[in-house]
Order: structure tokens, then sequence, then C-alpha cells
């Protein structure tokens, strides 16, 4: 992901203009603006926090978190889950066990049922739970099961990235959305285990930063302005640590004079999917440095006026 943009000749006017006025060099200034650009897509590049924004902090990471635990649980549940939908579940695998005339795996469900205390709301179901007569059990759910319509028995997934990948969509906006209503019974897939779900859960919640830390890792690849000899940590302040914790694979080349500047960067995973483009990363990074330039300008001419009128410079 490049910055090949419509606002280049704008912004490239803007950065020229703003050394000439304050006095820096065309170097100093435009790896000062392209640390802070690259500051500005690590804030752009989802996840936010509530309202928008505030993406370089800790506060960001955990509504990502949020956000993929509650996408993950719209497609699974556990088995051992005592939900109502884990019980439908359950009830359906009793069901389908009685209809195909598999007195083991019947046995198995209405075992794992009893086990975990799932009442239903089908007072036949559970006394089919509680007969201690395993073969009365059985006959008596074959009677009634063979009169209504069920689904085959539901069996647990192994492969939950595969189904996860399989549903997980983006949206025009860059949300990820879930397509729900495509699991097994109840537009739910069934999981062995709360254990295995909230490990798989885990996995995923590790990979939230993971496009902003492309971005980190130009921002400490470029080289670092400097004033005096002392090197300046423009854009590098404040950004919390799951930003940081993954390698890059960024792109950059530096070519400068006293009067002009040749500087590309960019990273080849920043725009995974989509995501940047589908959230105007780059058109919001331009936009954001022509306005910063604008404002800091402004700034300086106003300081710099004040310390005249006050006498503070002749």
């Amino acid at each position: 992901m490049g910055l090949t943009h419509t606002n280049a000749a704008t912004f490239n006017k803007a950065l020229g203009e703003f050394a000439k006025e304050v006095g820096w060099t065309i170097e100093y200034t435009a790896l000062r603006e392209a640390a802070l650009m690259c500051r500005d897509a690590i804030i752009f590049t989802p996840p936010f926090v509530a309202g928008g924004g505030g993406g370089e902090t800790k506060q960001a990471e955990l509504v990502g978190k949020a956000a993929v635990a509650r996408d993950i649980n719209q497609l699974f549940v556990a088995k051992n889950d005592t939900t109502r939908i884990a019980g439908a579940m359950m009830l359906n695998q009793l069901a389908s066990a009685a209809k195909m005339r598999d007195f083991s795996g019947f046995n198995q469900a209405r075992k794992a049922i009893a086990d975990r205390t799932i009442a239903f709301e089908s007072v036949l179901a559970n006394k089919f739970v509680a007969d201690g007569d395993e073969q009365r059990a059985y006959k008596k759910a074959q009677n009634f099961f063979n009169k209504v319509q069920i689904r085959p028995m539901n069996l647990p997934i192994d492969d939950l990235a595969t189904v996860h990948n399989r549903y997980k969509r983006l949206s025009r906006q860059g949300k990820t959305k879930i397509e729900t209503g495509r699991g097994d019974y109840l537009g739910k897939f069934l999981v062995k285990s709360k254990g295995v779900l909230k490990s798989y859960i885990k996995l995923r919640q590790e990979e939230v930063g993971k496009l902003k830390s492309a971005w980190w890792n130009v921002i400490e690849a470029l080289p670092k302005p400097k004033k005096k000899g002392v090197d300046q940590n423009f854009g590098r302040k404040g950004v919390a640590a799951y930003v940081k914790k993954f390698s890059g694979n960024n792109t950059q080349s530096l070519y400068s004079s006293a009067t002009a500047i040749n500087l590309r960067f960019g990273n080849m995973i920043g725009n995974s999917d989509d995501v940047a483009s589908r959230n105007s990363v780059e058109a919001k990074m331009y936009g954001n440095a022509v306005a910063r330039i604008e404002r800091d300008l402004q700034q300086l001419v106003d300081r710099d006026a004040n310390n005249f009128n006050s006498g503070a410079i002749r």
C-alpha cells in the first residue's frame, strides 16, 4: 500500500510552502510529515474506539478484541454450553439418533444432556432424559420423534478457522460482518467445548492490530529527522503495544537535495482484504496532512506576529 493518491499534488505543494515559510529543510519537513502520516494510518485503520478515532490506543485494542469475540460467538456454540441454543442442538442430537435407530448415539446424547442438567421446554423430552430404563426411553423417543421433522444429527466441528473464514465478510465501510444462520441447527455450528471455543477466540484476538503494525514498522524504518543533531521522534509517542507486536513488510526509498526530495514509503499488508481502501485510509492521510500543515503554519505565523507585537522580536 503505497502513497499514491489524487491529493498528492496538493500535499506536495503544501509541504514545500511550509518548509520555506518556517525555514526547515525540505528533508526534515518531509520526514516529519511522513512519520505523522504513518501515525494517521495507524489511527484510521480499524479497530477504533467507540465513536471513532483513537486507533493507536489500548482502548481500540479492547474494542477490536470484543468485536472478534462477538463475531465468533455468532457462528459457534459450545456443546457444553447450557444456553437454550446449545440445549436445542443437543435435543436435535437425541432426536436424530432416535430416528436413525442409533441406540448407542441416543444414549450418548441422553447422558450428555443429563450431565449438563439441561431442561427442555418439551415435557416428554425431559422424561426421555430422566428415564432410568434406557430401552424404554429409546422406544418412547422413537415414537415421539418419528412424528416430527428434524435435521441430521449435529456433529461438533474441529476446524473452526475454515468455517469462520468462510462466513466472514467486509462491508463497504470495511467493517467485519458475519453471515449468520449458516450453522447446522438454529444457525450455529457446534463446537466440542467452551474451552475449545475460548481458545479459538483468543487465537483470533491475537491478530488484532496486525494491519496497524504494518504502518508502525514503516515509521520505525523511516530515517528520523534531526534538529541540531538530535533525532526527533515524530509519530512515535503514545502508540499502544498491540500496534507494535507484528513484523512488517515495508518499503521505502529516499533521495533529497537542498531544494527537493523524493520519498516513497508503504507496506505490503496494510491493505489486506481491502480494509484500508474501504476505510479511505490514504485519502484521510493526505487530507489530514494538508490540514495539519496549514494549521501548524498558521500557528507559527500567529506566534511570530504576537512576539513582534509584544516587542519580543524586532
